[in-house]
């Protein structure tokens, strides 16, 4: 099925590209950016400083609807979950996480997911298809609006919703450098988060860069054995090879990792599993994140 791209799409270089194309004056494309992707709006006619003809071109080039949403909110918690369901019928789902003054987003990347991590419904639809960087910043957009109805502003994002982030590079790294833009998200490269399971090229590619992203990688197992049972994907990392990624990644960017580690009673969470996960790390800089 041929579908129209989504109007968050374009960065700000691809607007100012396109919209040369159009013949309109270069300054269009920061009025097209601050409309989308600063204030959330999608409805070209609501554009109010844009030429008519700048409207209906919007209006006909892309997907301007709104996405179906579906809102819930975990009972005695200060969590809100939103199920974003797209024209083509597929849906995945954004968090919205307000702990004090922190105020915390965790978004989708992909629909399904191939890892298939044992503790995660997730990995049960499988992999359907890669989010585009517009279907990503769409679930910013209505948690941006909620949060603001709530008095609330995002001060965090993570990319650790349904989806593996480095399996859709391209879109999950296009969209964060739009939630870091001064006109855009407006949310420091600190505050912008990639969750992986450790892909290797991923991760290198991620630190080659020098963007200043914040990096986590899904540990939850101190030795190979176990963690493949929780986490049974075969382009994964091995334990050892994680831990020397946190050393690189702090040499090469300044900045430490976040090991998330889910503790699963039976399977990872003995005393023993403390002192392997000790061992492994010894050395490392970084920080330990017991879930």
């Amino acid at each position: 099925m041929n579908r129209l791209p989504r109007i968050p799409d374009p960065g700000p270089d691809d607007w100012a590209a396109l919209l040369s194309e159009w013949g309109e004056p270069r300054f269009r494309a920061g009025q097209v950016f601050r409309w989308v992707a600063g204030r959330g709006v999608l409805d070209p006619q609501a554009m109010s400083d844009l030429s008519r003809d700048s409207r209906r071109g919007l209006s006909e080039t892309f997907d301007t609807s709104e996405p179906d949403l579906t809102w819930s909110r975990d009972p005695g918690s200060e969590t809100e979950k939103v199920l974003v369901r797209f024209a083509d019928g597929d849906a995945v789902e954004a968090v919205l996480i307000m702990e004090g003054t922190r105020t915390t987003t965790c978004l989708s990347t992909q629909v399904g997911c191939p890892v298939g991590c044992r503790f995660c419904a997730s990995g049960l639809l499988g992999l359907r298809r890669n989010l585009s960087r517009g279907e990503i910043l769409d679930q910013f957009i209505v948690i941006r609006r909620r949060a603001a109805e709530l008095g609330r502003r995002i001060s965090n994002v993570v990319m650790m919703g349904m989806g593996e982030p480095l399996l859709n590079y391209e879109a999950t790294l296009g969209a964060l450098d739009v939630l870091n833009h001064p006109e855009g998200g407006g949310i420091g490269a600190r505050h912008l988060t990639v969750s992986t399971i450790g892909l290797r090229k991923g991760i290198e590619r991620l630190r080659e860069e020098g963007r200043q992203y914040t990096l986590a990688i899904s540990l939850h197992a101190p030795d190979d054995e176990t963690r493949r049972r929780i986490v049974p994907f075969a382009g994964a990392m091995r334990v050892a090879e994680l831990a020397d990624a946190a050393r690189a990644w702090l040499d090469g960017t300044g900045r430490e990792v976040t090991f998330e580690y889910v503790l699963l009673e039976g399977v990872n969470a003995a005393p023993q599993h403390a002192r392997q996960l000790a061992s492994l790390l010894e050395g490392v800089q970084g920080t330990v994140n017991l879930i």
